[in-house]
């Protein structure tokens, strides 16, 4: 008996640790990583619509009237730090920018400018996004994170037209009227993980905004759900769908208008975790 006892007693004792270390690893490390660290390439559909000093009978379709490509890819960046089991802080950033040339087929406005049908024209819309969120968990486990939090969208959006126009005595002049503003939209967001395996996780993220601040009115969406694959315990890779929607109207000084902005498509990712 005592022989037995002592048997049993070495077994818990030399597998006890890797009973710990096997329980470690039933938890996807994107799930208990401090620090996660994400580049990676997104591909968006833009829809973009313009109107300026609030009187326009019709916003610039951007878009169609410039012919921008719908599938330019862009740089995105996304951070967190988890400072404790309960709260982190997010930072993401992304810009879109077209630009390109054309022969008007109808009149089209900005900042009190008229640009006539038939004048060749060049035109481009600009936009900036840095997300900063701070979010507690609310639920988690060995296979999933529940959450949500506050956070702040500030967004970097221009737009310009350069061409010929007709004065007021009939002369034709170059005019090169732009528009450009930084607008912080404040948002409630939430998102959920859940790793099956070691490997593989689903993720997906909500971000909404839809009062009016001061200057400001409009609504604001993205969405991120995304699929995470864990190469080694420090490095994966990353499949996404985002799709941003932004619409507000701006009573200010410097300027008055109203846009309508949708980016949507797919995102290939990068990330280290440790």
């Amino acid at each position: 008996m005592k022989f037995f006892n002592r048997f049993i007693w070495s077994c818990i004792i030399l597998m006890g640790p890797l009973y710990l270390e096997a329980q470690e690893e039933e938890s996807n490390p994107l799930l208990t990583d401090k620090f996660y660290v994400e580049a990676g390439v997104f591909i968006p559909q833009k829809d973009v619509k313009f109107g300026a000093d609030g009187d326009l009978g019709e916003d610039i379709d951007f878009g169609r009237t410039f012919d921008f490509n719908d599938n330019q890819a862009t740089f995105f960046f996304n951070g967190e730090w988890r400072w404790n089991k309960k709260w982190r802080l997010t930072g993401e950033y992304f810009a879109v920018n077209n630009a390109s040339r054309v022969t008007l087929d109808r009149d089209i406005v900005l900042d009190n400018i008229t640009f006539e049908e038939g004048t060749f024209v060049r035109g481009g819309v600009e936009f900036a996004l840095f997300r900063v969120f701070v979010g507690r968990t609310i639920s988690t486990g060995p296979k999933h994170s529940l959450g949500a939090g506050l956070g702040v969208h500030m967004v970097n959006i221009g737009a310009f037209l350069e061409g010929e126009v007709r004065t007021d005595q009939g002369d034709k002049e170059f005019r090169a009227p732009r528009t450009s503003f930084l607008i912080p939209l404040p948002n409630l967001g939430a998102w959920y993980h859940w790793a099956p395996t070691p490997k593989w996780a689903v993720s997906t993220r909500l971000d909404y905004f839809g009062i009016s601040i001061d200057k400001y009115s409009g609504g604001l969406w993205n969405i991120a759900p995304g699929l995470k694959y864990q190469i080694i315990q420090n490095f994966g890779v990353g499949l996404d769908y985002r799709f941003f929607f932004l619409n507000a109207k701006v009573s200010d000084d410097l300027w008055q208008g109203e846009f309508d902005m949708n980016f949507s498509g797919p995102l290939v990712t990068l990330h280290g975790n440790f």
